[in-house]
């Protein structure tokens, strides 16, 4: 005799729970993996930023030239110029004169700043050394997320100061030391000699 049986429908009700655990269980699994790995793919892209501001901060302070500027009609401003605090919509922590960018140096030399601002690391350029007063600076955001900024400079005679320069008549320290320090909690520091 042939006995023919199938499922009952407490089993079936069983098979279905079993995979509807399993499911949950594989679904959940994914999600985890797909939020880690977003969460990597974000910090690897702020770590690129920060590589990306040291190397252009290394960049724009080894191709500092000697040369004071007219800026928005102003009186003439040092070459070099550091100020802890920004108080005005296009001042900036560290101002320098620096060889053009393009073309190996054959460019004319450009104006240069960086500065905090809303979390924000900005990069300013100016389109003319000795520009008239209504010329505003070209803005680029080089990096986010950051608490603070700060720059520090020495003197020839070793003196660390937070403003540059300290007197009349200096025209570039002998180092500058930058501290950053993201809203992740990482503080970074490099220093960078003449």
């Amino acid at each position: 005799m042939n006995h023919a049986r199938g499922f009952t429908l407490l089993e079936v009700l069983v098979a279905v729970t079993i995979f509807a655990l399993l499911g949950m269980a594989a679904y959940s699994g994914l999600d985890a993996v797909l939020k880690a790995r977003a969460r990597l793919d974000d910090e690897n892209r702020q770590w690129r930023s920060v590589a990306l501001f040291w190397v252009r901060l290394e960049r724009d302070l080894s191709a500092f030239i000697e040369r004071p500027v007219r800026l928005r009609g102003s009186a003439p401003q040092a070459a070099f110029l550091g100020e802890p605090n920004v108080i005005s919509e296009y001042a900036a922590q560290l101002e320098l004169t620096r060889l053009g960018a393009a073309d190996a140096g054959r460019s004319p030399p450009e104006r240069v700043a960086y500065r905090l601002r809303e979390s924000k690391v900005e990069w300013l350029r100016w389109p003319a050394l000795d520009s008239d007063p209504r010329a505003t600076p070209d803005v680029a955001v080089l990096l986010e997320r950051v608490a603070s900024l700060e720059f520090s400079y020495r003197d020839k005679d070793g003196i660390w100061h937070l403003r540059w320069p300290p007197v009349a008549g200096l025209s570039q320290p002998s180092a500058v030391k930058v501290v950053l320090k993201l809203e992740s909690g990482e503080a970074l520091t490099r220093w960078y000699a003449y």
